[in-house]
This record gives C-alpha cells, sequence and structure tokens, in this order.
C-alpha cells in the first residue's frame, strides 16, 4: 500500500504533466521562447519518479523486515564477582636429600621426621593453600591447606584426620600417610576495639620457634629441632580469638580438642593461649600455654582428669639493630608434663620433659646467609622422643630404653635463588647420653649420628 507521501509525489507528477503539455500547447501557438522551460520540467518529472521508485522500494523493505522475527537480545556479560577475585591462592614445594654417615640398616635417619630418608631423594611436600583473610572488622575468611608429599604430611596428621590410624597389614603403612590437610578453619573479624579475630576450625600450634613450612615462610634450617619434633604439638581442632591490644602487646586464647586430634579421646577439652609482647622495634617475645587431657593406652581412654602441661617461652630479636642490623638471634624453651599410666608397673607416674634451642643467623647479602643452631632435650622419663615413623621399618631403639638426654648443632647456609627459589645445603651431628642412634649393622646403635643434606624450595 502507497504511503501519503508516494500518494503527493504521483499527484505532483501529474500536475507538472499538465503543466508541461498545456506550456508546450501556448508555446507552438504562442511563446517558442520557452523551450528551455519545457525541457527543465521534462527532468524535473523523470527525477521525481526516480524518487518514487526508492520510496517504494524501501517500503517494501520496511515491511520485510517487520514480518521477520524478532532478533535475541544481546546476552549480558557477567564479570568475576569480587568475592572470588579476592581469594589468594598460594603453593610451596619442598624437595630434600639426607645422607647419614652411619649409613643406617634400616635406612631411617633416628630420631628424625621430617629429614627420615636416609641416602634417598624425596619429594617433602607441597602444599597449596587457599586464603582469603578476615581483614576488615566485620568481615569473615577462610583458609585451607592441603599437603602432599613424602615426608611431611605423615607426620603431621591429627588423630582421626581421614581414619589415618588404621594400618595396612600387608604393607604396614598407614592408609592416607602421604596426604593431609594441614589447615582448614573459617574467620570472623568481630568489630570490637581492635578487632577480634575468632577461627574455628583446625590450625597449627601457637608453640615453638620453628614452623611447619609452607609458601608464608621456612625455618632458617633444613631439618627439625628435637622441640619442634618432639616436645610440642603439631596442630589444633576447635576455637581460638586474636586480639591485638595494642601495638606491644597481643593476646590469644582457645578452646580445642587437644594436641594433633580432630577426634577427642575423651569428654574434656584443652585450653591454651600466648601474650606477645614487642618492647621495642625488632624484638618479639611470645609466653605460651596448653592444658589438656590426653590419655595413654587402654588406661586413659575417656580419662578427663589426667592432665598434660606445656608452657613456652620463645623470642626473636636482632640485638645490634644499628651496627649489625643483619644479625638474629632466636630462640626458644618449652617445659612439659603429665601423669603417665605405667602398663610394666600398672599405676600412674609424673613424667616431664624439657627441650630449648638457640639460632644464631646472619645475613651477608639479600641472596644469602648462614644460621646456626645449637639445642638440647632432655627426655629421661621416654615419654617424647620416638625413634621414627611408624610403619616405616626402623629398627627402633634397642632393647631396654627408658629415656635419654641429647644435644644437636646445625649448621645451614641458605641461598636464594631469584624471587621464589631457595637451595640450602646442612650439616648436622646429634649427639645422646644413650646408645639410640642405628649403625649400618642390624641391632647395633651408636651414642652420635653425623648427616648432610640439601633441600631445594619453591613458594610463591
Amino acid at each position: 500500500m502507497k504511503q501519503p507521501w508516494n500518494i503527493c509525489i504521483y499527484v505532483m507528477g501529474l500536475a507538472l504533466g499538465a503543466i508541461a503539455g498545456h506550456t508546450d500547447a501556448a508555446r507552438a501557438a504562442a511563446d517558442p521562447e520557452k523551450d528551455a522551460l519545457k525541457q527543465e520540467m521534462r527532468e524535473l518529472k523523470e527525477r521525481l519518479g526516480q524518487l518514487e521508485q526508492r520510496l517504494t522500494e524501501k517500503d517494501r523493505a520496511a515491511e520485510e523486515a517487520a514480518a521477520a522475527p524478532a532478533a535475541a537480545p544481546a546476552k549480558e556479560v557477567v564479570g568475576i564477582p569480587d568475592w572470588v577475585k579476592s581469594i589468594e591462592l598460594h603453593s610451596f614445594l619442598s624437595l630434600g636429600y639426607v645422607y647419614n654417615f652411619n649409613d643406617p640398616g634400616s635406612n631411617i635417619n633416628t630420631q628424625r621426621f621430617f629429614d627420615a630418608r636416609h641416602n634417598s631423594f624425596r619429594v617433602d611436600d607441597f602444599e597449596f593453600s587457599l586464603l582469603h583473610a578476615a581483614k576488615d572488622p566485620g568481615s569473615v575468611g577462610f583458609r585451607f591447606d592441603l599437603d602432599v608429599g613424602s615426608s611431611i604430611p605423615r607426620v603431621i596428621h591429627s588423630v582421626g584426620l581421614f581414619e589415618n590410624g588404621a594400618v595396612d597389614t600387608t604393607t604396614g603403612h598407614v592408609d592416607f600417610e602421604d596426604i593431609d590437610v594441614r589447615q582448614a578453619f573459617v574467620s570472623y573479624n568481630a568489630p570490637l576495639g581492635n578487632g577480634l579475630t575468632v577461627d574455628f576450625g583446625k590450625f597449627i600450634t601457637h608453640f615453638g620457634l620453628e614452623v611447619i613450612e609452607g609458601w608464608p615462610g621456612y625455618n632458617d634450617n633444613y631439618s627439625r629441632s628435637y622441640d619442634f619434633a618432639f616436645a610440642i604439638p603439631f596442630t589444633h581442632t576447635g576455637l581460638r580469638a586474636t586480639y591485638p591490644v595494642s601495638a606491644k602487646l597481643s593476646l590469644m586464647a582457645m578452646v580445642v580438642n587437644g594436641w594433633d586430634a580432630v577426634d577427642d579421646p575423651n569428654d574434656a577439652k584443652g585450653y591454651g593461649g600466648q601474650v606477645g609482647v614487642f618492647p621495642t622495634e625488632g624484638v618479639s617475645l611470645y609466653f605460651n600455654y596448653l592444658g589438656s587431657p590426653e590419655p595413654q593406652g587402654t588406661f586413659g581412654a575417656k580419662n578427663d582428669s589426667d592432665w598434660r602441661h606445656l608452657f613456652g617461652f620463645t623470642w626473636v630479636m636482632k640485638p645490634l639493630p644499628g651496627r649489625l642490623p643483619d644479625l638474629t638471634l632466636s630462640g626458644t624453651f618449652d617445659y612439659g608434663f603429665e601423669n603417665n599410666f605405667d602398663v610394666s608397673a600398672t599405676k600412674q607416674d609424673d613424667v616431664q620433659w624439657v627441650a630449648a634451642e638457640g639460632v644464631v643467623r646472619y645475613d651477608f647479602t639479600t641472596w644469602f646467609y648462614l644460621a646456626l643452631r645449637g639445642e638440647w632435650m632432655d627426655d629421661e622419663d621416654g615419654v617424647r622422643i620416638a625413634s621414627c615413623l611408624t610403619g616405616t621399618g626402623c629398627a627402633g631403639f634397642p632393647v631396654g630404653y627408658s629415656g635419654q638426654a641429647v644435644w644437636a648443632i646445625t649448621l645451614t647456609p641458605t641461598f636464594k635463588i631469584g624471587e621464589h627459589l631457595v637451595v640450602r645445603p646442612e650439616f648436622r651431628y646429634d649427639k645422646s647420653n644413650e646408645h639410640v642412634f642405628e649403625d649400618e649393622a642390624g641391632g647395633r646403635f651408636k651414642e652420635s649420628q653425623t648427616t648432610l643434606g640439601v633441600n631445594a624450595i619453591y613458594s610463591f
């Protein structure tokens, strides 16, 4: 159907044609000089006809477009939510090798856990971590650390996690021994004062100088001290609250299942805390406590009255910040005691242990430092120091072993290669007042043990 403007153009064309015809007749009779006007009228008529044709084609195209189905609206591009962007991803890989000059028959380094294998290259640990810190008052966060490897995961397992108490009678290995959830907790930063942070879940202990190494940091030495391996716990599961009173004082309190326990073995809980004091720049002091019933064997099952107590003091300081700013002195002292059931005498005895260590570190350059550690542990009651890992085939302590006092010295040069890679060789000498270190001949033991090791770390 023609549009109104098309009709107008058509009428104008007819009118112009009539005028042109009339003009032609008039000119023939009266004014032959107006031929130019006639020609102009003809050209105008042709141009109007072309315009009418173009408008008709546009009308047809519009009608076809109106009859076609409507096009789907463009999809809205959805960006990554801000809460996903705020999640941090970290990783840590530790590889190691240790040679024991005793050449033990079991190929196990006595009284060593994270570096327990003699003359074997090892994937000590691979850590994968997801983190969203509860930094601001009123915010909620979480942390999840997963460990896979041949050394660290099997040692730090908490009782009840992955049902790790089940032993394969064919291989003698504990199920899921090479994987561990190191930490898994949620956090809430309560808007109280300077911010009260509450953590609920499984987290690393507050005791000791050394840490279970990971992406946040590593120790000054490759091998772990007796204090770290035997005197203190690794992890806790429960509730923890931390409050920074000021720049010079922080407080922490917790209620947990006890020592290295996801499943509580009794009906009582453990209670612990920490006071952090920072008197001057470069000086950090930590006072720690933990008390909890820790059942021993069948006698201790569901026993809520016999408690284990642990007291600790840890320090990190730069004694000469003006003259020797690259010199760091650090150390720890831990004392524990408990009521322990003596199966052979069918009675309970009070037992105790003491451990101490000190580390001198000097950073010669930004890429090289040297650390010297001296340590000592008294476990004369024989309740804390173990010979080796469960299920590894270690020869164990000699018959009649009842306890020992042991000391060790460790020298570790550390090289930083680039931003993420660290390589550190290490020399260590252990000496006990008992013959506890396995010798190359099966069933024989010595008072000392010397090892050389090397460790490579990559983290981001």
